[in-house]
Parts: C-alpha cells; structure tokens; sequence
C-alpha cells in the first residue's frame, strides 16, 4: 500500500528537485570572473546557516548529540566529501561545461553507490546494476560527442577546459557516491535534516580550508560585485531543496524520492532552454544522453 501522504511527498521531492537544479545554473552566473573556491565556500556557508536556522526551528541542542560516537566520524567524512570538495569540483565543472552537462554526470551517483556496495558492504551485483551502468556509460557517452556548450555564443571553449571540466563532474559523481553512504550511516542515529546541518557545516569549514591552502594558485581574486545576487539565489535554492527533500522522505517511499532526484538532468533541460539556450547549446544527442544516464540510474534504485 502506499502511504497515507504519497501525492505530499511527491511533491516535496518535486520541489527539491526542481530547486537543486535552479541553483546549478544559477552558479553558472556567479562563478563569471568569480573564484570558484571562494565562491563555493561562501555558497556553502549561507547554504549552512540557512539550514541551520531551520533545523533550530524543529529540533533542540539534544538532538544534534548523537548516541554512538563513531556517528561523528560519518558526519566529518560526508560533510567532507559531499559539500566540501564534491561542491568545488561541480561548481568547477558547471563553469567550464555548464549545467546541462554536468547535472547528468554528476547526479549518477546512487548508481555508483549501488556498485560500491557490491564491493564494501557485500550487496550482491545483480543484474540491473549491469544494464544502468551499460545505460549510464551510453548516456555519458552523447553528452561527451554533443557540442560543447559556450560561455559566450560566439565563441567555444579551449579543449582543456571541456576536458577538465567533465574529469570535475566524473569526480563529483564519484565522491557524492562514496559520501551517500556515510550520509546513510549518519542518518541511522541523528534526524536526516540535523545530520545535513552538521554535514553543511563541517562541509563549509571544509571548503574555507581549500581556499586558504589554494593560497594565489587561484586565478581570480574577490569575488564580483554583480556575482552577489547569483551566489545568493543558488544558495537558497540549496537550503529549500533539503529540507523538501528530507520532508518527501518522511511523506513517501525512499525510492520515489530518489527517483524524482535522480531526474534532475531532465529538469535542467528546459531550464537551459528557456534562460540559457544559445550558452548551453542544447542538441538532441545531449537530450538523449540526459534521458540515458537517467534511465540507468532509474533502473537500479526503481
């Protein structure tokens, strides 16, 4: 049967899905003559009091105390991972291949935590986990062949930024695989809305620490004037997308919440059409290959 609240908890993950897609592109924007360390450390930190401040609105100081002291050590591997280098290296990707091309890669990432737990936890390979990732490397592979996309219309990028930029989203994807299971165990003691203040916060001391140790490594220096309101939007779409998407949890089974995350490519395909369609240079091979890499990872956690 399904639960009571089904129809509430699709659209919560509606929401959230729709909003962590609205913040991938409004990075894109911000990070224009931005520094991308900086920018995603500041995007973090108000990401991080944002949510913060809601989850003070909900729970007390006794429930960021979890029972088992090892629940720490998953909270500083996640906040680690997830938000404090998978962050920079998204953001990083974003600004050299845009989102449209980075959102596809980097939200295969419960594929990949499927196939790392045949490996870790001893979960079977089963035969779906085979046919998402033939799936999911056809998907990548037309968003590769697809024409690149462009930081002004008349003109391409360099071809070592484009490569760079997809080495940035095939490492994003791969941390937030490995960080969702530290994610999970963390969640297993403390409420998932507190674990993701934690997680935020550790993620933002984090990324401040790769900014002081980047030292002048990084090209540019303050962050734009004109770049403010951007940083600010994304990081509002961040801090609304969480807690929909741990409210759709408690409303509705897992596995739709995920489903509805895991499409998040095909969101952001209208999106870019709509607001960025000559920079993002949508083309039908780089739909397909959208649709691709969604259909492999809907076809393991489904």
């Amino acid at each position: 049967m399904e639960p009571p609240n089904y129809a509430l908890g699709i659209l919560f993950a509606t929401i959230a899905s729709v909003s962590w897609a609205s913040a991938n592109f409004f990075i894109k924007p911000a990070l224009r003559g931005a520094p991308v360390l900086k920018t995603t450390a500041v995007v973090t930190s108000i990401n991080a009091s944002c949510v913060l401040i809601l989850t003070l609105a909900f729970f007390p100081l006794a429930a960021f105390r979890p029972t088992e002291s090892r629940t720490w050590i998953f909270v500083l591997l996640a906040g680690t991972l997830h938000f404090g280098v998978s962050r920079a290296f998204m953001n990083a990707a974003i600004q050299r291949i845009g989102p449209n091309r980075t959102i596809p890669v980097a939200n295969s990432f419960p594929l990949i935590t499927a196939y790392l737990a045949t490996f870790t936890l001893g979960e079977p390979l089963t035969w779906r986990i085979v046919i998402g990732l033939i799936l999911l490397f056809g998907g990548i592979t037309l968003i590769v062949r697809a024409k690149p996309a462009v930081d002004e219309p008349d003109r391409s990028p360099a071809a070592s930024r484009t490569i760079a930029g997809w080495v940035f989203a095939g490492l994003t994807s791969l941390l937030m695989g490995v960080s969702a299971v530290f994610l999970k165990r963390a969640s297993l003691d403390l409420h998932p809305l507190v674990v993701s203040s934690l997680t935020l916060w550790c993620g933002a001391a984090v990324a401040w620490l790769i900014v002081g140790a980047s030292g002048k490594k990084e090209p540019q220096g303050a962050i734009p004037p004109g770049a403010w309101k951007w940083i600010l939007a994304a990081a509002v779409g961040h801090s609304v997308a969480i807690p929909f998407y741990n409210g759709a949890l408690t409303q509705t089974l897992a596995v739709h919440v995920t489903s509805i995350a895991s499409a998040q490519p095909l969101i952001a395909i209208p999106i870019g059409w709509i607001f960025m369609r000559e920079a993002e240079n949508i083309t039908l091979r780089l739909v397909a290959g959208a649709a691709l890499t969604v259909s492999g990872t809907l076809f393991v956690i489904v």
